[in-house]
């Protein structure tokens, strides 16, 4: 690959990167009010006591907010998965926590598959 075409990737890739990066910002200043106490566990967990801590805060605030937890879910799974990001497995974790079996296995289901062909078409775009 040319360096011209290397670096037409590198855009692409960047510009693609701070686009998601600018609506999960959207979607995160868009929720209810979480309480102060509640705030230092809201995270991307790096082990498994992160993970526990935060379905505790989540599922004490899905009580009230169902379907906006379900959409940070669903387009941080996604995010992570689109750009090959640690982490995913402790969202799949936490889904069980949090949501029913029928619809934990959708969304993990789901969002593995729009963020793996959303991975594999930014590497397609990139050697165009």
């Amino acid at each position: 690959m040319s360096t011209e075409g290397s670096r037409k990737s590198f855009v692409i890739l960047g510009g693609v990167f701070l686009s998601a990066i600018v609506v999960l910002y959207g979607i995160y200043s868009n929720l209810p009010q979480l309480p102060s106490e509640h705030k230092e566990h809201i995270k991307l967990p790096s082990n498994i006591d992160d993970a526990k801590k935060l379905g505790q805060v989540i599922s004490v605030y899905k009580e009230t907010h169902y379907y906006s937890v379900m959409g940070v879910y669903f387009a941080t799974y996604i995010f992570l998965q689109t750009f090959a990001i640690p982490g995913s497995i402790f969202l799949s974790i936490l889904s069980g926590f949090l949501f029913t079996f029928p619809i934990n296995l959708f969304l993990i289901c789901s969002c593995s598959a729009i963020g793996a062909t959303n991975c594999f078409l930014l590497f397609f775009i990139g050697w165009a």
